[in-house]
């Protein structure tokens, strides 16, 4: 096979992009049969190693193990089939220092969420109100969009977007040069889709009094 090639006693098998774990543990195996030597493999940073009597079982649990730190990254060929009881104990004490970790990550990460979201509040308070030049456009499109809504999500992002932008166009900017980084602390308060985006432009591009040269710099990117 092209994506095997053979070093002395053993092969190396080349994973292709998209390959699945257990699709590669069961092929490889199959070709360590077929050609009588051990068979190794990369796959997510984890080297493999498999033989024709390689359990895929056990080889996928030594894999994912090593996937997750609790092991040395250099799994099979036969792996023991029971963990014996300090081995157990190593994985749910790197598990438990892994969780503390990510729980210390997301505590930083949601501490500086909110402080970015009330420096943007502030930029905000004492802020002119969104420049319209079609009012009626705009008073229906906030009227179509109950409360709480996913389409009111689009209408305070839009809002908040427009009015952000102006600050900085008050100050002598260029909206080319800040309306992606205005986009970005305007989505701060919630999850923006793709999709929630683009009707915020439409709706701005309609009603905003500098929604035509948002457009054409929404269309230029």
């Amino acid at each position: 096979m092209e994506n095997l090639s053979q070093e002395n006693n053993s092969a190396v098998f080349d994973t292709t992009a998209g390959s699945d774990i257990n699709d590669t543990i069961s092929e490889t195996i199959a070709l360590s049969a077929e050609k009588n030597c051990l068979i190794r493999f990369e796959f997510n940073g984890v080297i493999v190693n498999v033989n024709s009597d390689s359990k895929p079982e056990l080889i996928y649990r030594d894999y994912s193990r090593a996937v997750r730190g609790y092991i040395d990254k250099n799994v099979g060929p036969n792996p023991n089939p029971i963990l014996t009881d300090e081995q157990k104990a190593s994985d749910a004490h790197i598990r438990a220092s892994i969780d503390l970790e990510n729980q210390k990550r997301w505590a930083v990460r949601r501490a500086e969420e909110k402080a970015n979201r009330e420096a943007i509040e502030s930029r905000l308070i004492g802020a002119p109100e969104i420049e319209l030049c079609n009012e009626a456009g705009w008073k229906m499109f906030r009227e179509s969009n109950q409360p709480e809504s996913y389409g009111e999500a689009i209408f305070l992002y839009a809002e908040r977007w427009a009015r952000l932008m102006q600050i900085e166009m008050s100050a002598g900017k260029n909206l080319e040069d800040i309306a992606k980084t205005t986009s970005f602390d305007a989505a701060s308060f919630g999850d923006i889709s793709r999709f929630m985006y683009s009707c915020a432009v439409t709706a701005l591009s309609k009603c905003w009094k500098y929604g035509k040269q948002l457009l054409r710099w929404y269309e230029s990117k």
